[in-house]
């Protein structure tokens, strides 16, 4: 019995993980999944041809040199999908369940212990308030997975080297560092914002160790050499500016740069506000309380206001349809209202930092912050799986608070709270799923009955909440022709839905 309490910090890991794949237990293909398990890319799949490496590797070396630069993520989708869901039914919850550990060991700098209950139960509970359009295309979602969530743990298995260098504990052995580097490899080459915030925080430690006089190793260099490799594989890709001059983007091509700005920046403070909303309260609310702890000052309780503004007036609780409909449809105010809470975020974790010496918590904020801004440079910016990589340095963040606050006689009931929200919202999610999942297996019951047919028409049913699947195969023309695609349906044949 002693020795099984030893492992009960493991225990919260243990329990998202069955989370997590009971969900994944009712998800399907959609989307870009179809895409990616029957044409090998973003180009069809020749049928006649057998299912190889070679082949995967060679369609995927055209398609970076002419519409996609992830070019190891997206092999990785192909061997993981090409035989259907089921295998990254079990791999996605090992692997998020990783990234869990990862986030608790860049914080920590060790594995959870018995002492960690609450702090690794904070940790997990987070994960499901994530809101349900970013759950839906990342953590649910095997492409959204492949692109936002895996990379994440490579980028944080680099930031744990420079993190345990920072605490006087460097990573020596030599299994150890060449995992490391591999790791900064694929995080540089992954994805384009992933690959982004980590190039910026490596070199914001590069300079500081400069300014503080410190010396740099050689195996530092090598390791920043590495992920800088990955980001040139990624950036300089001929694929993605190709893809760039697409027709669909000639309007946004047209415009200014600083036209660009004036256009995304208020779409990426929106979902900034409201998609992450919950994270950005509780990294505020507990910043703004451990500087009053730091400072016995009280003006720095008032910075809880800030981002309760946006949510309480967005809220049909709180006001009328019309507050909320000009608070959250205005981009002046949305921007306004985004930058002080951003500023403010990086504002009071500067100063936690000056105070407590230690710039980890700055380091923290400013990934939460950048990784959204970035985005401003794209002309995709509405959320979704494209606000997921700012969550695990929230979550990081709101640890490292919570585990420096004083107030210790509110740490068991408020996380007692968190964790019925959260297995309210798994119950949620878990039902949904279920219910999809039905409808998803009457439509591969009747795609199958109509392989090889012609001339005919299949009537497909609607999903019962496509809020928990992505988007309707009929949304998109591409993902409808993916789906026809991966059932071998012949094109004469007519695909139809029943209006609601």
């Amino acid at each position: 019995m002693i020795k099984m309490q030893r492992y009960i910090g493991h225990l919260p890991f243990l329990i998202f993980f069955f989370g997590i794949w009971g969900i994944n237990q009712f998800t399907f293909l959609y989307g870009d999944d179809f895409r990616y398990a029957t044409y090998l890319g973003l180009e069809p799949n020749i049928y006649e041809h057998p299912i190889t490496l070679y082949q995967i590797i060679q369609t995927q070396l055209h398609d970076y040199l002419h519409m996609n630069g992830r070019l190891i993520v997206n092999i990785l989708t192909i061997l993981t999908l090409q035989g259907g869901i089921e295998l990254w039914r079990w791999m996605n919850p090992i692997l998020v369940t990783v990234l869990a550990y990862t986030m608790f060991y860049l914080v920590f700098a060790r594995f959870p212990q018995r002492k960690d209950l609450v702090l690794a139960t904070l940790i997990t509970s987070l994960f499901f308030f994530i809101q349900i359009v970013i759950f839906k295309q990342t953590l649910a979602y095997a492409t959204g997975a492949f692109n936002y969530v895996y990379p994440m743990i490579f980028l944080f298995a680099t930031l744990i080297y420079f993190r345990k260098q920072d605490l006087g504990e460097p990573i020596t052995a030599k299994w150890k560092y060449a995992l490391v580097l591999l790791s900064s490899f694929l995080a540089g080459w992954s994805q384009e914002q992933i690959s982004s915030i980590g190039l910026l925080l490596l070199v914001i430690w590069f300079i500081k160790q400069k300014w503080l006089k410190k010396k740099i190793q050689i195996w530092d260099w090598l390791l920043f050499i590495s992920y800088f490799i990955g980001t040139l594989f990624l950036f300089l890709a001929p694929g993605p500016w190709l893809r760039a001059q697409m027709p669909g983007l000639e309007s946004y091509n047209q415009l200014s740069f600083l036209a660009k700005i004036k256009k995304t920046l208020p779409e990426v403070l929106h979902f900034f506000l409201y998609q992450q909303s919950i994270f950005m309260i509780f990294v505020i609310v507990l910043s703004a309380i451990l500087c009053y702890q730091i400072s016995k000052k009280v003006h720095f309780v008032l910075f809880i206001c800030v981002p309760l503004i946006a949510f309480i007036f967005s809220t049909p609780l709180c006001n009328t349809g019309q507050i909320a409909s000009f608070v959250t449809g205005n981009h002046l105010l949305t921007t306004g209202m985004g930058l002080i809470t951003a500023l403010s975020i990086i504002g009071l974790n500067a100063y936690i930092s000056w105070k407590e010496d230690n710039n980890f918590y700055l380091v923290l904020a400013l990934g939460f912050i950048l990784i959204n801004l970035i985005m401003i440079f794209t002309p995709s910016t509405f959320g979704g799986r494209v606000a997921f990589p700012a969550i695990p340095f929230a979550i990081c963040l709101i640890t490292l608070l919570w585990s420096n606050i004083q107030f210790r006689v509110f740490y068991v009931p408020i996380v007692w709270i968190l964790v019925i929200c959260a297995l309210f919202n798994i119950t949620i999610f878990f039902r949904e799923y279920q219910l999809n999942a039905k409808i998803h297996l009457e439509r591969e019951h009747i795609m199958t009955q109509y392989k090889g047919q012609k001339n005919t028409v299949i009537t497909l049913p609607l999903l019962r909440n496509k809020q928990y699947a992505g988007y309707e195969i009929h949304d998109y023309s591409w993902a409808l022709r993916a789906y026809r695609d991966y059932y071998r349906i012949d094109n004469s044949v007519k695909i139809i839905f029943p209006a609601k």
